[in-house]
């Protein structure tokens, strides 16, 4: 019998195309969005690691005394991994960067990892070709060896099956390919090729927070007893070294105990809140879609309630009344799945090309089984939300139509119709402030100030092969001759070399104070020259630049920026004052001092939601020692970075072919450091405009036909004297007070959800009056407008007309 329904709903639809798209329409977009969402968070969060027994693997800090999670000391790790019982495996590696490499005799720029003897026992994959790292490799003295990943295998080796006569030059020294990675493998990040870790000496302090720790419990361990092992372990470092407690800096960097997640959880644990604040919105998408729908389906089957109700009277049963009705919401919803798979599939397209680096596991983003068993059951629930409602209260209302008056509207159904405009507009309105609140907060991000200029400049990252270039004189006479290369290159203004320019990663720590305010400060260590701060505009706020004639051979010099300077000597000139580096370059042991020579505004290094920290600038002319790498702020005389970019290029090539370089503008670095939060914002403002659209059309929709079911009702007042003016005010106060009903639930709802959007806003409240009372008053607009067009239509029809037509 219901096989016969849906013959019947499909005859049925396919005589009503409109009604028939334009509910499809409405479902494909709410079950559309879902399934893209649901799509990232399948391959984000909920697929597993792809090694085995993935639940075991885990990821150790080390926490200070104030709470601060950091990464390990090389030292801690080997007391760890020599006392800790918890575990199967433990290593230790760094965080991976971009090296020079010589392969086939070209220079290649690719991300280089360092790991610990058992890195690969602890993850546990199988080596496509050849072998991993053995213990004798990690010894200190033992030819280096490397593994590559299966992309730098193909890309750049040739996908040789036989590895004995591949090696690389890297630090100026063969490095021998023992083994190729399986192509699922890439942790951490896109690692190219993995090196042995201990074949340079490490330090022995417990406060040098250099290594990640990742680690395999054994089968009868848990989290919560390896956890509590290492704290236990820890606290013992305090107890071998008592006069710790006594050095500057004991609370921030001393360890006092340890943090032990699971790996998956460190590595897409950032990327949480973000998908599931667009899960959130998509809900809220298919929800609204479900009530226009349900609206829709309402309208439409009202017309018919005289039938239903003959029926019913003729002995069909109440079941077959709903099934019938129920099967034409099944039907557009199956196809909704459909199509919407298609949309999610199209969509996901154009989304691997946006989105942001910065979110993990992206890269396997797909229509999967899981992805379509989601997308089939949202259709069902969809359906029911959409089709059976309506059905019910069809079929239990469908006998009063019998008896009932036409072209009335009973205020038991009158209520059902502004139940269902309030719940559109409280679902657009929580959706709305989410999307307002989002673009309010990336607005006042593009509003800060960073402190430099950003319209216009070109920045080109050098990286001098180590084995080329392997003193610190041999990098500073380069240097030299790139910034003389640069500066006579057609078209350039200013051309300087900084260490790590704007929205880049820039080492800090402990520096000493000469006469200070307080001994010690935690800083930013930075490396540039006197046009670098030309070529972004920074200012000098007292004393002067950095200059050409600062030498090795010369005092040693330094430049502040004002946060330094007043963190410093508060109220003082700075200018004369002295400072050390800390143990951020090779002066450590020396405790050489730098004196200062000037102090430059602040910047915002790392990122614009990031207040501008102490920093310090050295003349790379003088402690050359982290120059391993540099970059040209170049700031053309037309502000065009493309106008120079293929001057500059050749120019860096005729110096030397070998020293790779990477082209980027100061926007484009600006752009991929907000990456995330624009792409946020994108999707959930496209389902804001989405919920707009649908509200906009169900309000009017709903209102238009409960006005037109209530056109006897007007006639009769109009003819017994009502002015049309008092009654399309009457009308519109009725459908005016749920859609402010409907905000103000919203509103309230929005009060208690947006808190989780917290993380997500920069200087803006989750309870920010300015989106709330402007998302308001635009769904006030809406409502007002949806009322008044069918309030006035109704209004103005014949009264004698309207009755005769009855």
């Amino acid at each position: 019998m219901f096989m016969h329904d849906l013959r019947v709903a499909l005859r049925s639809l396919l005589r009503t195309p409109g009604y028939a798209t334009l509910a499809l329409i409405t479902l494909v977009l709410g079950i559309g969005a879902n399934s893209t969402v649901f799509s990232l968070i399948s391959s984000v969060l909920l697929e597993p690691l792809p090694y085995p027994e993935p639940d075991r693997l885990v990821r150790i800090s080390e926490v200070s005394g104030k709470g601060t999670e950091m990464q390990v000391a090389w030292q801690n790790f080997s007391d760890w991994r020599a006392r800790a019982r918890q575990f199967e495996h433990l290593a230790a590696h760094y965080a991976g960067g971009e090296a020079t490499v010589m392969a086939g005799g070209q220079p290649l720029r690719v991300t280089v990892t360092s790991v610990s003897a058992g890195f690969f026992d602890a993850l546990g994959p199988a080596p496509l070709i050849g072998r991993f790292t053995r213990a004798d490799d990690h010894r200190r003295g033992a030819a280096p060896v490397a593994v590559v990943s299966h992309s730098f295998w193909q890309a750049h080796l040739g996908a040789p099956t036989n590895l004995d006569s591949i090696a690389l030059v890297a630090d100026g020294s063969a490095v021998q390919v023992v083994g190729v990675m399986p192509a699922s493998f890439s942790y951490p990040g896109n690692t190219a090729i993995w090196a042995a870790l201990e074949l340079d000496e490490q330090s022995d302090s417990r406060t040098s927070h250099n290594f990640i720790v990742i680690g395999r419990l054994n089968r009868e361990s848990s989290l919560q007893a390896a956890d509590a092992e290492l704290d236990a372990i820890t606290r013992g470092f305090l107890t071998a070294d008592p006069g710790a407690a006594n050095q500057e800096g004991f609370e921030d960097y001393f360890p006092r105990e340890a943090r032990v997640v699971t790996l998956h959880e460190a590595l897409v644990g950032s990327a949480r809140q973000p998908l599931l604040v667009l899960l959130g919105a998509a809900t809220l998408v298919l929800l609204l879609a479900c009530t226009n729908l349900a609206s829709t389906t309402l309208a439409r089957a009202t017309t018919r309630e005289r039938d239903f109700a003959v029926r019913h009277a003729l002995g069909g049963s109440f079941a077959r009344v709903v099934s019938s009705m129920f099967a034409e919401t099944l039907l557009i919803a199956g196809a909704g799945c459909v199509l919407a798979l298609a949309l999610a599939a199209g969509v996901l397209r154009g989304l691997t090309r946006i989105l942001p680096a910065g979110m993990p596991r992206v890269e396997g983003v797909q229509l999967d089984a899981r992805v379509v068993l989601f997308t089939a059951g949202v259709s069902i629930v969809a359906a029911l939300l959409a089709g059976l409602w309506p059905a019910l209260r069809l079929s239990s209302s469908a006998m009063q139509s019998l008896r009932g008056a036409r072209g009335t509207e009973s205020p038991h159904r009158q209520r059902v119709w502004k139940l269902l405009i309030g719940t559109e507009v409280a679902f657009a309105l929580l959706l709305l402030i989410g999307a307002g609140l989002l673009l309010r907060s990336f607005a006042t991000i593009l509003s800060v100030e960073p402190g430099f200029t950003t319209a216009g400049v070109l920045t080109a990252t050098v990286d001098p092969p180590s084995g080329q270039y392997r003193t610190m004189q041999q990098r500073r006479d380069y240097y030299q001759r790139l910034r003389t290369a640069l500066a006579a290159v057609p078209g350039v203004q200013h051309a300087g070399l900084v260490m790590a320019a704007p929205m880049q990663w820039i080492p800090n720590g402990l520096i000493e104070i000469d006469n200070g305010s307080k001994p010690t400060l935690s800083a930013e260590y930075q490396l540039a020259d006197a046009d670098y701060f030309r070529a972004l505009d920074i200012p000098l706020v007292r004393g002067r630049m950095l200059a050409s004639t600062d030498r090795d051979n010369t005092e040693q010099v330094v430049v502040v920026n004002r946060a330094l300077a007043d963190a410093a000597w508060p109220g003082e000139n700075p200018v004369g004052k002295r400072i050390t580096a800390g143990g951020m370059d090779d002066h450590w042991e020396t405790r050489t001092w730098a004196t200062v020579v000037g102090v430059v505004g602040n910047i915002r290094q790392r990122d614009l939601t990031r207040e501008a920290r102490p920093a310090f600038y050295f003349a790379y002319t003088q402690r050359p020692f982290r120059s391993w790498s540099m970059t040209a702020v170049i700031r053309p005389v037309k502000g065009n970075p493309a106008s120079v970019t293929s001057s500059v290029r050749a120019a860096i090539a005729d110096l030397d072919r070998n020293v790779p370089v990477r082209f980027a503008t100061l926007d484009q670095r600006v752009g991929d450091a907000l990456s995330t939060r624009r792409f946020i914002m994108m999707l959930v403002g496209v389902f804001a405009l989405i919920a707009l659209l649908l509200a906009s059309v169900g309000v009017f929709g709903v209102v238009a036909y409960a006005v037109a079911r209530r056109r006897r009702e007007i006639g009769i007042r109009i003819a017994l004297g009502a002015e049309a003016r008092t009654v399309r005010a009457q009308l519109q106060r009725d459908y005016l007070t749920p859609i402010f009903g409907g905000a103000l639930v919203g509103v309230l709802a929005a009060l208690a959800l947006t808190r989780t959007m917290a993380a997500l806003l920069y200087e803006i409240r989750p309870a920010d009056p300015l989106t709330f009372a402007s998302v308001v008053a635009l769904l006030a607009a809406v409502g007002w407008l949806a009322s008044f067009v069918p309030a006035l239509r109704s209004s103005r029809a014949d009264p004698l007309e309207t009755m005769r037509a009855e």
